[in-house]
């Protein structure tokens, strides 16, 4: 609603300038889809831009590793539900037997299969503690996505941003040069004193310097923008504009609600206390009697090899041995190992949730900003159309009583800085309001989220 009013007001000059500088920033930014000499020549949108930053970014891959080392690591833990079997076997030479020869006397060769089915639950306990870690290491992967989205769409903006600002830089120029001619037409006409003239001239010096230092800041963010994207600094690349379609703003208790569900620190802190849990759990289970159940089966395969086979078949049940354990364990002393393994998971456990607490209210805090920054960005919309539309209408006025000899030319000087500094707030009022809506996606964590994730 907001930008079709300032589309009726009549904004001529910013929006003349900055469709001057579309052809300009082509030639600044890049050309369309080539590739020469290995130099990247493409224009962008911002989800490319996204995307092109996750395959290259060495986090991203950092954090990929640490959710298949979770998922290793849930896998050792249930590996305690499984038989462990073992082959294995030698050749011997000792006093006795001290010839090199192939008979049962010599070799050693055996199959062993063991299994500890139960131990006062530990191992499913492990198993817990290990998913509980992997949903923390997931939502880890989550959180550097989400934050490094957040960078390339802040970057991304600047850019635009910068190349707009360029834009508005030329065409100030252009205006400058104009009034230097047309001061010096009057003044030999004999309409306008030389100072005149003078200021005129002191003002296109003015531009040229902001030119200049808006060109220079052009480049930086677009080297920004590479070095987040993965590409070299200087690859020459463009942008696509983006269209600003709704100023509403969410209620807060609305969007607190939605971070406290969402937000992937959060989850990792509430996965840090399960794990905490069960670090406690078996804390005291190691402290008090345990009851083990254990088995095993073991097959000397030697003994096949050497009793005069094919005749005399040895038994199966003469070569193998089994056995299946109950054991009860009482600890007595351990110089308060146990005890102290005790203390120290309850220390942990006290800690994560304290951090807890403590995230909850930094979350609050982050969102509360995010929100009133988004509401401060919408009105700044409203406000700086307001006064680029003021200060157009001041130009013009100023620039036409100077042309009738009504006013100096300071009057008009004065009036084009003034309607130069609304339009320069109102270039970064937009893409301020683009940032601050995608910033409190990111504190409410669903400018990544877990189902884009899977």
């Amino acid at each position: 609603m907001r930008i079709n009013l300032c589309k009726k007001i009549g904004l001529k000059l910013i929006f003349k300038y900055i469709f001057l500088f579309t052809t300009i920033s082509l030639t600044v930014l890049g050309a369309p889809a080539t590739q020469e000499e290995g130099v990247l020549r493409e224009s962008l949108s911002i989800d490319q831009c996204i995307r092109i930053a996750l395959e290259n970014s060495p986090l991203i891959r950092v954090a990929e590793g640490s959710v298949k080392k979770g998922e290793l690591d849930v896998g050792d833990a249930k590996a305690g539900f499984v038989p462990d079997v073992n082959l294995q076997g030698g050749y011997y030479i000792n006093e006795t037997y001290n010839t090199f020869e192939w008979n049962r006397d010599h070799y050693d060769l055996s199959l062993s299969a063991s299994m500890q089915p139960f131990s006062s639950g530990k191992t499913y306990l492990d198993i817990e503690r290990t998913d509980a870690n992997l949903t923390s290491a997931r939502e880890g992967y989550r959180l550097t996505k989400m934050n490094l989205i957040m960078e390339v769409i802040s970057r991304y903006y600047n850019l635009i941003k910068a190349s707009q600002m360029l834009g508005l830089r030329v065409g100030t120029l252009e205006q400058k040069e104009y009034q230097l001619n047309f001061s010096k037409a009057q003044f030999e006409l004999g309409m306008v004193p030389r100072a005149d003239t003078l200021k005129a001239r002191a003002a296109l010096e003015g531009a040229r310097v902001d030119l200049h230092e808006a060109d220079g800041e052009l480049m930086i963010k677009k080297a920004e923008l590479n070095e987040i994207m993965g590409l070299d600094l200087d690859s020459s690349i463009s942008v696509e504009e983006v269209e600003l379609k709704d100023l509403d703003v969410p209620g807060f208790d609305s969007v607190l609600t939605v971070a406290y569900t969402n937000r992937p620190d959060i989850k990792q802190q509430e996965s840090s206390i399960t794990a905490s849990k069960y670090n406690m759990m078996i804390a005291w289970i190691n402290r008090l009697p345990t009851l083990t159940l254990t088995g095993g089966y073991s097959l000397n395969a030697e003994r096949f090899a050497f009793e005069n086979l094919p005749l005399n078949r040895p038994n199966l049940d003469d070569n193998s041995d089994w056995s299946v354990g109950l054991v009860l364990s009482f600890p007595i002393f351990d110089g308060g190992v146990k005890s102290r393994a005790i203390r120290k998971a309850n220390i942990d456990l006290n800690n994560s949730r304290l951090e807890y607490e403590n995230l909850q209210r930094e979350v609050k805090l982050e969102v509360k900003s995010a929100h009133i920054n988004l509401e401060n960005a919408s009105k700044k919309i409203e406000l700086t159309e307001r006064q680029v539309a003021s200060a157009e209408e001041s130009y013009e006025a100023a620039l036409g009583r100077y042309k009738n000899g009504l006013a100096p030319i300071t009057e008009v000087i004065d009036a084009e800085v003034a309607l130069t500094e609304g339009q320069i707030n109102f270039i970064s009022s937009k893409y301020d309001f683009l940032e601050a809506e995608a910033l409190l996606k990111k504190v409410t964590g669903v400018l990544y989220s877990k189902e884009e994730s899977e």
